[in-house]
């Protein structure tokens, strides 16, 4: 395949559920030769062949036994792909990415760069076998856990697997010296501010203040390095925040939303409706089958 100069911002949604499918055909695979901003999540391991997989800069060779990790929202494009290459892989939508993130641990700002950069395991033939296994586990229950329970319990298996991608990654002396160039480390202290800091704000002015740019120039640089905006990502990773607070059963709406930095419960409740089209104790009764 030869690389195109398009890029398109949008790439098709999981089939099967709508939120998660485990599939064999590469014709379902949402990676293409021209880069897109991926929209979903992927889990694969590779069985047959070989392609190279394009992630913003860092290219990566996939052979039998490597294992695969894309993350919503990054700039991803497939080429060098050989005539039997065939992957065994998942594809989760971003809510349920989101969701599964939630209940795992409180973000560090350099993760998400660092996966830009550490898509593909070593190949290790053994890792079929257990990825294959892995996918049939996740495909049972989607076939077969009554429905008011399917999500949660696929959930329970995505976290495993993403806290072991975690777990390689605070482990991984390169995750600690990785070199970013000044663009990107202008974005990693942007995020770093609004994860590992908690600032209070929840507008872009107020993180291009301290870093001694404009909001515009803020807005820009983060869209090109992560496909989205600032506020965007001010967004994600403030609901994010609230979804692992509202798994706190003992924690009132009063104590997240102070937690979060809103100045009242209205306020709380209207941003999270916004942007995930519940509310907060709709969330919260839809985790416990309230």
């Amino acid at each position: 395949m030869n690389r195109g100069t398009k890029t398109d911002t949008h790439a098709a949604a999981p089939e099967g559920c709508g939120e998660f499918g485990v599939y064999t055909d590469m014709k379902d695979f949402p990676v293409k030769e021209y880069p897109s901003y991926m929209q979903e999540g992927i889990g694969a391991v590779c069985t047959d062949g070989s392609a190279t997989i394009q992630v913003s800069e860092t290219a990566s060779r996939i052979s039998p036994g490597v294992i695969l990790i894309l993350f919503p929202w990054q700039l991803v494009s497939i080429a060098e792909v050989s005539s039997d290459f065939r992957m065994t892989f998942f594809r989760v939508s971003q809510g349920m990415f989101s969701d599964t993130l939630s209940s795992l641990w409180m973000l560090r700002s350099g993760f998400f760069f660092f996966m830009r950069k550490r898509v593909a395991t070593k190949p290790n033939e053994d890792y079929i076998g257990r990825f294959r296994y892995f996918c049939n586990l996740l495909a049972y229950r989607n076939e077969h856990v009554p429905p008011d329970c399917r999500k949660e319990s696929i959930m329970q298996l995505l976290r495993v697997f993403y806290w072991d991608v975690y777990v390689g990654y605070i482990n991984d002396p390169a995750g600690k010296n990785t070199r970013y160039t000044r663009k990107e480390e202008l974005a990693f202290r942007f995020m770093h501010m609004i994860i590992d800091e908690h600032s209070p704000s929840k507008e872009v002015a107020y993180y291009a203040d301290r870093l001694n740019i404009t909001p515009k120039y803020l807005t820009n640089l983060v869209r090109r390095i992560s496909g989205q905006s600032a506020h965007d990502w001010i967004v994600y990773f403030t609901i994010i925040e609230i979804k692992a607070l509202l798994r706190e059963s003992a924690l009132d709406m009063k104590t997240i939303a102070s937690r979060v930095n809103f100045r009242d419960l209205p306020t709380f409740s209207r941003f999270f409706r916004r942007y995930t089209g519940r509310s907060p104790k709709q969330y919260r009764e839809s985790i416990y089958f309230n």
